[in-house]
């Protein structure tokens, strides 16, 4: 395996129900690199991005994968799925929604194992950066906040980006979830995105290609489950004008 690529998709078919849902995907991702995973609603593209993390096989009864999926050269269905899935952080939309049947106190004790109030100078700075650093700025605040009900959406996906980035993964999949931010978190996540890229690598899941144009730099265009363009966000727009 090439040094440079972290994942590695070879002839991926996924069935669901006999039906066939992703057609004979090869993709290469490498090492310090945002990928966009584009396509209309129902193209495959969460189908792809979870079957990265093997949750596929926990969500629907008659499936069926053929193929393989190596990370860091290594099949991923011979991965541990704990170790796999704390080295490649995939969230999706309805973490937000499932988060607000924790309490902010309950979600730092399973993830981290400290209370709110005991996180780190690092992980503070990290929060200011994700603009949520006020939250977790007194005791009266910790309080206000210990429901997740009284949180934004936007402050909420800050969160779960905040608790991936600090079990220090070495891959980011975004499956759909930024694309329910406002206008004004968009930008300050894009950039922080930006930013950690030099460490990891990031797979974004969009059907707003406009969004993460500016920092992606390659596209896949799924399309009922086939990829119909790979390659540069140049050559797609060039190929398939907006």
């Amino acid at each position: 395996m090439d040094k440079d690529k972290i994942i590695e998709i070879k002839d991926l078919s996924v069935y669901i129900n006999s039906q066939r849902l992703l057609n004979n995907i090869n993709l290469e991702i490498s090492k310090n690199e945002i990928l966009l995973i584009y396509g209309p609603r129902n193209a495959g593209k969460s189908l792809l991005a979870r079957s990265i993390v093997t949750l596929n096989e926990e969500l629907f009864k008659n499936i069926q994968t053929t193929g393989q999926i190596l990370f860091l050269g290594e099949d991923v269905n011979n991965i541990e799925k704990r170790y796999l899935r704390s080295e490649i952080a995939y969230s999706e939309p309805t973490f937000v929604d499932n988060i607000n049947f924790l309490t902010l106190s309950e979600v730092f004790n399973l993830v981290l194992g400290i209370k709110p109030s005991e996180i780190s100078h690092e992980q503070f700075i990290l929060l200011e950066k994700l603009n949520i650093a006020h939250i977790f700025s007194n005791h009266s605040s910790l309080k206000s906040y210990e429901s997740f009900w009284n949180w934004t959406i936007g402050d909420k996906i800050s969160f779960i980006i905040f608790l991936s980035l600090v079990r220090n993964p070495q891959v980011f999949i975004f499956d759909s979830i930024l694309d329910h931010l406002d206008d004004f978190m968009h930008k300050n996540i894009k950039d922080f995105l930006y930013d950690i890229k030099e460490d990891r690598s990031l797979i974004i899941s969009t059907r707003n290609l406009s969004l993460f144009s500016d920092i992606a730099e390659k596209i896949v265009f799924l399309d009922q489950g086939e990829i119909v363009y790979k390659g540069s966000i140049e050559g797609f727009l060039l190929n398939f004008p907006l």
